[in-house]
């Protein structure tokens, strides 16, 4: 018998495949998006959110991949915080409702781009993104302000799709990240 977790990835790529085949061969523009949890209970086996698009949107490869790096357990998992760019703190509460422990890594130690002290200017999201920040700095400047952004250990970071800002890697980071 199927765990609730298999059910719902097998459900993902399933849907994923069928939304792009049905994009390619009736010209529709789909944009799909993972399951999205609304409260802290994991997703029911089937439910996928669909979004019409008039703009012809694509699944960005990691978005579609994310699931199969998720390693959960099953009343809990990742959601949507927030729908504009939002540094907060996390606590102890929020970090087992959201599962974060689970979540895949990301670190700028293996990624020349990514060295302390480069500037990345002009850096837009793809997607979007909800990172718990584990190890390290990083200065974000959003696009039009002139302020800074420190992003640095316990903080949550909310990124929306289109997400314009310069980073500045300020020390070696490593982070959990949900992409939606």
């Amino acid at each position: 018998m199927r765990s609730q977790k298999s059910n719902v990835k097998m459900i993902h790529h399933l849907a994923v495949t069928i939304l792009l085949s049905s994009a390619l061969f009736s010209q529709r523009c789909l944009s799909f998006r993972p399951p999205v949890v609304l409260n802290s209970k994991r997703p029911s086996s089937g439910r996928v959110e669909r979004l019409m698009s008039s703009t012809c949107d694509e699944i960005h490869p990691a978005v579609a991949g994310w699931p199969s790096k998720y390693n959960g357990g099953e009343d809990v998992g990742p959601r949507v915080l927030h729908q504009e760019f939002t540094v907060e703190k996390a606590d102890e509460k929020l970090l087992t409702e959201l599962d974060v422990s689970n979540w895949p890594t990301w670190t700028t130690g293996d990624k020349e781009k990514w060295a302390v002290g480069n500037q990345n200017a002009d850096k837009i999201m793809p997607y979007s993104e909800l990172s718990y920040v584990v190890s390290g700095k990083l200065e974000i400047i959003p696009a039009g302000e002139s302020e800074h952004v420190l992003i640095q250990p316990g903080d949550f970071v909310t990124f929306p799709v289109d997400f314009k800002s310069s980073w500045k890697v300020l020390e070696e980071l490593t982070w959990h990240y949900y992409l939606y």
